[in-house]
């Protein structure tokens, strides 16, 4: 590869001029990647630091492309072993470059290759490190430029190295990690002691700082049982008595450089005890490490109360701390959970948990712990009330979602928990001598709400001790009503925490009430109270008719709220809010409040508008949705408002397509179930069906249940060419189908040969769209589902009863012989007697003296069937069949008792192959009157259902007379297949 060549294409093609030239040299240098040299040479262009920035810059990044691209010997192109062997030999080259960004680019392409060549290519990778850091003398300025360029490329690899979980290279560094540490240390040392007593010389702490953050990451990752290496623990040593000299000096020189020090060796705290906890107990320093962090959470509590920005260096400080010291505090309570987590080293974990728990933990420190939280870190500050004038939604937004490992009193609130768990009966006197306390007029009404947020937050701790439903009757609601918005607020979330099952009826509406009556204070409260709210009506205890008399006040609260609400987020939780509402409260909501909530809906829709808040356009889907299904049958009444919305939710062309097709779908299904007569029908709304079957693989389930529904209504929709369209998609995807969209496939086709309409049509679409020969095919094939197969027999089995004529004349004799084994083997091992009959129905259809008079009795199957014409061989394939079908029939019979009409009650009782959202309507069972749960989540069927219901009171399974069908079947065929029968057969037959 010519050096110069490559250069001037560098130069044309780093050029600050965009223009055709600059193009050719970018497709040049593309052709040239595959081309042997090639990387070679952008290195050596790179290391010229003769050559402009630019120049150097191109180059290597085209080079760690390169190498991503091309330096696994298993790629196309790949570079040469000879090439990487030259290219390793001069990655160090640069190591007293002077620009900061080539050095990070030159770190990152080390430590990509480092990647994939250590320990197998590059095996003496560290020991190469070690004599370089040997080579630098630190008197020379020269010399700490490179070390500090080396310190950037080692923190690279390391970084690289330590997230390898598969392959020995993580291993191999953790066993070459001895002999680097004592370097490192050596340097830190020195560079720290230089700038610390030489005025903070920036140029040495920059050194001093990278240098402390390799070492934080080898001490981490880079030793299995760092607590075993007599280094490391120098090291924690060194590492406390530095951090504790940054504490001190910070406070007469705010540097940012101190800043990150300190933080630094926060992270190397907080990293070792999230890696490695029991290793960071058995450090001889780990005591006094946890007391520092716990002193400075103490010294610095007042300062960072006050403080007016919530990114502040001593915030996020205070956050680690308490993160370290929630783990500490799991680690040594939790004891089976440590002791699964590390089996390995069972001795040194008891050994590590009894030293905390005798050296550590105490009641002084838990008591100084409580009252440290309790004063400072649960109270709200200055800058908490300033937001919640000034931005209430916003800050609204920030205590719903926030994560406790950013934000202190997040932090705090979380380390309670703990604390009341493990310490619960010294915390539950503590909590109630605080609440009994709450009458004293000293208190502020931050003060209060702190202690209120302890009961809060010990709900899973102290609920034993103390009397919740007569606290909150008698105190907590009282206080809320009469007190501050800060107060109200704070009783909303303690319901959230404290209400459970034992919570009776009366408590709840109490509750309610509370609720409802706090409506008309702040933002804040309001969005409080909808959270309380929603909480309640989606727990498992909840009772609609103890809600039923504030429903329609609490809904146009939510209707008020959201058209004074400004943020995106907040609009968003009502409304979601407002769904479940509807959801759980359905079928008791009067038909005028949801009308009501319907006609507001377009309303807010047109709102709507910008690309940003498209999602609130998804919320409105979801009450529509819920709104159709609490209306049933009287959703007619606003589909004026919803049947518009379908195709601008799910035509491919609408704006909104990708967004909201998915909650357009669900909508679309909602109308279908509900419906009393068939709703967008026309071609382009099939066309927008289809186009969810190609799209939405992942919800296919929903796409076709609403063509279920549709072919419930009128079978004749899958009779055109739209229908056979979709037939074919379903034949498409029967075989990689997940079980739920087979059963479906499945129903679709039972519904259709189960209408009594004349169906030709239909029967001509199913054969030609190669469904048929599809579900015979996985029938057939070897599955892994034992449901899927009896599920996809059914409508076979239908077919046989209804049209055998039809499917006989479209199967091969070899195939069908195949079909029937299966059939058969699937029919004996169902215990659903509803399935049983259908298999017994339908095999027996199979058995007609037309299909079997041509017939002749096989002994090598697959060689007489192949010399046979398909009439013939059929008719041999089912004479073959007689006696297992024979069989199969007699076992049934003598297993049920049928009424005259052929129907029993076994057949009308639910299985696991029926669906969950398609049932037939059946009067109550006892069981079912006396369960509460049950009659809570009891709606009035819909229309769906009621068509359901009525096409299965024409059943064959309900209707016909299975000893009358065999005994007919029989008396017909004997003649033909009397032979084929034992004496015990006939004396069965006999008794029909």
């Amino acid at each position: 590869m010519d050096y110069n060549s490559v250069l001037q294409t560098l130069v044309v093609a780093s050029s600050t001029v965009r223009g055709a030239q600059q193009q050719a040299a970018e497709e040049q240098l593309k052709k040239w990647e595959s081309e042997k040299g090639f990387y070679y040479t952008l290195q050596s262009i790179y290391i010229n630091q003769e050559l402009s920035l630019q120049i150097r810059w191109l180059a290597v990044i085209c080079l760690k492309n390169g190498v991503e691209k091309y330096w696994r010997s298993t790629r196309i192109n790949s570079i040469t072993k000879e090439e990487k062997v030259e290219i390793r030999k001069r990655l160090f080259d640069t190591l007293d470059e002077s620009n900061n960004q080539l050095c990070i680019q030159n770190a990152h392409l080390t430590s990509r290759i480092c990647r994939l060549d250590f320990p197998v290519e590059w095996p003496t990778l560290f020991e190469d490190l070690v004599t370089i850091m040997e080579s630098c003398d630190t008197s020379s300025s020269q010399s700490i430029v490179r070390l500090n360029n080396l310190m950037i490329i080692l923190n690279q690899i390391l970084k690289i190295l330590a997230s390898v979980r598969i392959g020995k290279a993580r291993v191999m560094m953790q066993a070459k990690a001895p002999i680097v540490l004592p370097h490192l240390m050596k340097f830190y040392t020195f560079f720290f002691n230089q700038w610390y007593g030489n005025n903070y010389d920036l140029s040495l702490m920059e050194v001093g700082y990278i240098t402390l953050k390799v070492i934080r990451r080898l001490v981490v990752d880079g030793y299995a049982h760092p607590n075993r290496d007599k280094y490391v623990q120098e090291f924690m040593e060194v590492s406390l008595q530095h951090f504790q000299k940054m504490l001190v000096a910070h406070k007469q020189n705010e540097l940012a450089l101190l800043e990150r020090y300190i933080k630094c060796y926060v992270k190397l705290f907080h990293n070792l005890v999230s890696a490695n906890t029991c290793a960071f107990v058995l450090m001889s320093s780990s005591k006094h490490i946890l007391l520092t962090l716990l002193s400075l959470l103490s010294q610095e509590a007042e300062p960072i109360y006050a403080l007016d920005n919530e990114t502040d260096f001593w915030e996020k400080i205070a956050t680690k701390s308490f993160i370290i010291m929630k783990i500490i505090t799991n680690y040594t309570f939790n004891e089976k959970t440590s002791l699964i987590k590390q089996r390995d080293d069972k001795t040194e974990i008891i050994q590590s948990i009894e030293y905390m728990k005798t050296n550590f933990f105490n009641t002084e420190l838990v008591e100084s712990l409580l009252e440290l939280i309790t004063r400072y870190y649960l109270r709200l500050r200055p800058i908490d009330l300033e937001s919640w004038n000034e931005d209430p939604e916003e800050w609204f937004n920030e205590e719903s979602n926030v994560n406790y490992e950013f934000q202190v009193r997040k932090a705090a609130e979380n380390y309670f928990q703990d604390l009341s768990i493990f310490f619960n009966q010294y915390i539950s006197k503590y909590i109630m001598d605080k609440v009994n306390n709450l009458n004293n007029p000293s208190l502020s009404v931050i003060e209060k709400d702190a202690t209120l947020a302890i009961f809060q937050l010990s709900s899973h701790s102290i609920k034993e001790e103390c009397n919740f439903n007569q606290l909150l009757t008698d105190y907590f609601i009282p206080q809320g009503l009469s007190g501050n918005d800060l107060i109200k607020r704070r009783i909303c979330l303690i319901i959230n925490e404290w209400v459970d099952e034992k919570t009776n009826s009366q408590v709840r509406i109490q509750i309610y009430e509370f609720l409802v009556e706090i409506f008309s204070a702040s933002t804040i409260v309001k969005l409080t109270s909808v959270q309380t709210l929603k909480n309640l009506i989606d727990d498992w205890e909840f009772r609609k008719r103890d809600l039923q008399p504030f429903t329609t006040t609490i809904i146009r609260n939510f209707l008020e709220l959201i058209n004074s609400l400004s943020t995106i987020e907040c609009k968003n939780f009502v409304l979601n809010a407002f769904s479940i509402v509807i959801e759980r409260n359905t079928p008791l909501l009067e038909e005028s409040i949801l009308v009501e909530i319907a006609r507001v809906v377009p309303v807010l829709w047109g709102n709507f508008n910008n690309s940003n808040e498209t999602i609130i356009k998804n919320s409105l889907l979801r009450i529509l949705k819920d709104l159709v299904i609490a209306l049933n049958k009287g959703s007619s009444l606003i589909h004026d408002m919803v049947l518009p919305l379908i195709p601008i939710c799910c035509n491919p062309n609408s704006e909104y397509y990708t967004l909201l097709c998915e909650d357009g779908l669900e909508l679309w299904s909602a109308l279908m179930k509900t419906t009393s007569q068939i709703v967008l029908a026309d071609d382009a709304m099939f066309d927008m069906l289809i186009n969810a079957l190609l799209v939405f693989t992942e919800i296919l389930p929903l796409v076709l249940t609403i063509i279920r529904s549709y072919t419930l209504i009128d079978v004749q929709i899958l009779e055109t060419p739209k229908g056979m369209k979709i037939l074919e998609i379903l034949a498409g995807y029967l075989k990689t189908m997940r079980d739920d969209a087979v059963s479906l496939t499945s129903s679709i086709v039972e519904v259709g040969i189960m209408q009594k309409s004349e169906k030709s049509a239909f029967y001509s679409n199913l054969f030609n769209s190669k469904l048929i020969h599809e579900i015979a095919e996985y029938l057939i094939g070897d599955t892994d589902s034992a449901y899927c197969e009896v599920k996809l027999s059914l409508p076979l089995l239908r077919l046989f009863l209804d049209n055998s004529q039809a499917f006989l004349a479209n199967i091969p004799g070899i195939k069908l012989y195949a079909l029937m084994n299966n059939l058969i083997k699937f029919g004996r091992n169902s215990y659903d007697p509803k399935i049983r009959k259908l298999y017994v129905l339908g095999l027996y259809s199979l058995l007609k003296p037309e299909y079997l008079q041509n017939g002749q009795t096989l002994s090598n199957i697959e060689y007489e069937l192949s010399q046979m014409d398909s009439i013939r061989a059929v008719s041999s394939v089912l004479l073959s069949f007689v006696k297992p079908v024979v069989d199969l029939g007699i076992t049934f019979i003598e297993e049920i008792r049928e009424d005259a009409n052929g129907d029993m009650k076994a057949y009308h009782k639910s299985s696991s192959y029926d669906d969950d959202e398609l049932k037939a309507i059946e009067p109550q069972s006892d069981v079912e009157e006396d369960n509460e749960y049950y009659l809570e989540t009891l709606v009035p069927p819909n229309a769906e259902r009621e068509r359901y219901t009525a096409l299965l009171k024409q059943d064959p399974v309900r209707n016909i007379p299975i000893r009358d069908f065999i005994r007919n079947i029989m008396g017909a065929i004997f003649p033909i297949i009397g032979n084929l029968l034992d004496s015990n057969d006939l004396e069965e037959l006999q008794r029909l």
